[in-house]
């Protein structure tokens, strides 16, 4: 079967070939120059891409034929002008199904679907690209309208909190305990073995366990996050990267015990993060999973109240259908941002393969944790994103670890690749914090709105460095102090509240998302 693109201006060159379904195929398209050709076994296909639009912003997006598919053809597919007509009808469905709740939709969300169609019958380039932002932001609007409405009629939540990083503890002080307590329930560790244990023999297991007694004293539950991870920074670059495959099996084991036995369940849940996503040891899948099935069974025997997590990135999947590297586009942006390229040849899988390899031998995982890195995102493709996750596996969704940033540019304190630069492809507008604050309160809005989210992650508590401990100065680990990305801190280099900060506490206030201190509740 044969599929032909109209080559169009996008973000990063990102061209990638789904089924029906929207799960993605390992289809490496042709260029020819001015079209891109697949030669896949599908009879029907549907492709994504990414957009930035004038008026709008970047987008995630699929054309789809209204859900069918496009059949084979060597006629070219003009990309643009199909993902405008497939998210219309998107949107519209969308709409009729809020119309039919709540009676009514917004007039300005019917004006924009007006607008859509009359630009689309002019079929100029202008016209379609005015097309192209009404409907996105039709498709903004009518998901926070379904989604205030929803929370409005359902009531409050009791299982849903904002979470983040605890990575500041160390040198945070009371300032950053009390920020902390003020906002969140939830509090996230990153176990990385390549931190704790910086040099053979060397660990530095108390200050995880100093982070689950504050949490603990302080009805914070704590994810454990990466108990199982193998990336190309933290592990690989140090004393780990020599080891064999059976020594590193071993090793997680005995790290797990370690954990485990000191705190039985003292974590409410940890995360076994991005299965062959990041693979610089380049495993084969059942490679992978043996770990991860010696250190699950630890985990059941010694914490067995301690949930599990799949936390991966790249949602759609997107990378995992594309060749990264032989994407000019995508190699001239890491190279530009200096960011590391993917192995030659590196072994991976898709997501759903390696939750359905758990399932079948074994493995039980309890939760799902998307993390939010790859832009631009908007609220009626997260939307979709949520519930394709959610309606194929029927597991609760934690939203991860959330790198929305205050400024473009760099950051003026970097280290080796961190923190690397924002995301060029915005939300609405440029980022700045005003942007950042109203991001994260419509966002809230939609994941609230939605009873299978139960935490929303700030990744980054502060823009300036949060040294983990001072036996990390000089390591090549010694950039973990740096945030991943710059400026989505909740707090600005001088440890001073940003927009969004206030932003987040009005909504813990209006959903009461914290219980009031014991001393509060008394004196009402």
């Amino acid at each position: 079967m044969r599929y032909v693109l109209k080559k169009q201006d996008n973000v990063l060159g990102t061209y990638v070939l789904y089924d029906v379904n929207r799960n993605p195929v390992k289809c490496f398209p042709k260029d020819t120059g001015d079209t891109y050709v697949f030669d896949t076994d599908l009879e029907r296909a549907v492709f994504y891409t990414q957009f930035m639009v004038k008026g709008f912003g970047g987008t995630m997006i699929f054309a789809d034929n209204k859900g069918e598919g496009y059949l084979p053809s060597d006629s070219p597919i003009n990309m643009r002008r199909e993902c405008i007509k497939s998210r219309l009808h998107s949107v519209e469905q969308y709409a009729a199904k809020a119309e039919e709740n709540w009676g009514y939709i917004p007039k300005k969300v019917e004006k924009r679907l007006e607008k859509v169609h009359r630009f689309l019958t002019l079929g100029t380039e202008e016209a379609e690209e005015k097309a192209f932002a009404e409907v996105l932001w039709a498709g903004e609007e009518i998901v926070l309208f379904h989604a205030e409405h929803t929370i409005e009629k359902r009531g409050k939540r009791d299982n849903f909190t904002f979470g983040c990083c605890l990575k500041g503890f160390t040198d945070g002080g009371e300032p950053f305990k009390e920020n902390f307590k003020a906002l969140f329930g939830q509090g996230t560790i990153p176990t990385h073995w390549g931190v704790f244990e910086p040099y053979r023999g060397e660990n530095h297991y108390d200050i995880m366990f100093d982070m689950l007694d504050f949490a603990n004293a302080n009805n914070i539950a704590v994810r454990g996050h990466a108990l199982v991870w193998f990336c190309p920074w933290w592990e690989h670059e140090n004393w780990m990267g020599s080891l064999s495959y059976e020594e590193i099996r071993q090793l997680e084991v005995e790290r797990a015990e370690l954990i485990f036995s000191a705190r039985p369940n003292a974590f409410e849940c940890i995360d076994f993060n991005e299965p062959l996503q990041q693979n610089p040891y380049n495993f084969t899948m059942e490679q992978h999973f043996q770990i991860v099935k010696d250190v699950y069974d630890v985990v059941k025997r010694l914490s067995p109240k301690t949930r599990i997590m799949i936390n991966f990135y790249d949602e759609w999947q997107n990378k995992y259908g594309m060749d990264v590297n032989n994407n000019e586009d995508f190699i001239a942006f890491k190279k530009q941002y200096k960011l590391p390229l993917s192995p030659p040849n590196e072994y991976c899988c898709s997501i759903p393969d390696f939750l359905e390899h758990c399932e079948k031998n074994g493995v039980k995982i309890d939760l799902l944790g998307l993390q939010f890195h790859d832009f631009p995102y908007e609220l009626f493709n997260t939307m979709e994103l949520l519930e394709w996750w959610h309606n194929r596996y029927h597991l609760p969704i934690q939203l991860t670890e959330l790198c929305t940033p205050s400024a473009m540019g760099k950051s003026p304190i970097r280290m080796g690749l961190r923190p690397a630069p924002a995301n060029p492809n915005y939300w609405h507008a440029p980022w700045n914090q005003q942007i950042q604050a109203q991001w994260y309160r419509d966002f809230a809005t939609l994941f609230y709105s939605l009873d299978y989210v139960e935490v929303m992650d700030v990744w980054s508590y502060s823009d300036a460095p949060t040294q983990w401990a001072d036996y990390l100065e000089g390591h090549i680990n010694e950039k973990f102090k740096l945030g991943a990305f710059a400026f989505d801190g909740m707090m600005d280099f001088d440890d001073q509240p940003k927009q969004m900060y206030y932003q987040l506490k009005e909504l813990v206030e209006k959903w009461e998302l914290k219980e009031p201190k014991e001393e509060e509740s008394q004196s009402v």
